[in-house]
């Protein structure tokens, strides 16, 4: 299954200049076998709001994959991480209403000075307590060796080797699978050996592309350095069949994410081909 977060078209859809059911359909329009939203696209969250957006998005005649949220776990202030929950268990039940099959969840942000080992428990708290609700919706949770994103002011937690290796030892085995990011691997200097680690543990995998290690920034499928070929071409040969979710940031608007669904396409095929 090939999906799309249309990160390029995050501005647009978070003004209200385009609607999230106007994203989807373009998604169908595209050949894409379903689409993605942040939970930022979600504006009003009353049972009216969510159901008028579920009845505007399914016109699209696709589901929706992947729900992409932001919480953060990490943080040291007790007042502060109990609240990122409580929202966290909200955009559960949000993506849930919206017919999601999918939340990303995330660490947190990185905080200097804090202590590790305390960070590391109330992450797998939250993720825990999080896996719990989210089996009673029939969602999948998943975590994200994730760089940054544009909502925070910080790096996320595992944005660094040794926490997330302890993060991936942590959450071995458990309810909460991972999502792979191919181009933030590479920015760690990770390469097919951290992929057959974490293979077991994948159930969705980002595609896309580094234009620039520091400062970080990102690029269409294909223009960059990432080893997008290679990872897929590994992830099929190894009996992969999950969901492939390419994370459309190049800027290039609506031009762009059909250029690079075109790309992602002819290297799946290749991969499929060469299986």
């Amino acid at each position: 299954m090939l999906s799309c977060l249309p990160v390029s078209l995050f501005s647009e859809i978070n003004s209200g200049r385009m609607a999230p059911e106007a994203w989807a359909c373009y998604a169908a329009q595209l050949g894409l076998d379903a689409y993605d939203i942040s939970i930022l696209f979600v504006r009003d969250r009353t049972p009216s709001g969510l159901k008028k957006l579920r009845n505007a998005l399914e016109t699209s005649g696709l589901p929706l994959a992947m729900v992409a949220t932001y919480p953060d776990f990490s943080n040291p202030d007790p007042v502060v991480f109990e609240r990122e929950l409580i929202r966290s268990l909200s955009d559960i039940s949000v993506a849930a209403e919206l017919g999601g099959h999918y939340v990303r969840i995330t660490a947190g942000q990185e905080y200097p000075g804090a202590d590790l080992n305390r960070q590391l428990d109330h992450i797998c708290l939250a993720f825990s307590v999080c896996a719990e609700y989210a089996e009673k919706w029939n969602i999948q949770l998943l975590w994200e060796n994730h760089s940054k994103p544009g909502a925070w002011e910080q790096p996320d937690f595992n944005y660094d080797p040794a926490k997330l290796d302890a993060m991936l030892q942590r959450l071995r085995g458990g309810p909460v699978k991972m999502n792979y990011d191919i181009a933030n691997a590479m920015l760690l200097g990770r390469g097919l050996d951290f992929l057959e680690t974490c293979f077991p543990e994948i159930a969705s995998v980002h595609i896309n592309d580094v234009a620039s290690v520091d400062p970080i920034r990102f690029a269409g499928v294909g223009d960059g350095t990432a080893p997008i070929s290679e990872t897929i071409g590994w992830l099929v040969s190894n009996g992969y069949r999950g969901l492939f979710s390419i994370e459309e940031a190049s800027g290039h608007g609506l031009e762009g994410i059909e250029k690079y669904v075109l790309v992602t396409k002819r290297l799946l095929s290749s991969a499929e081909c060469t299986r």
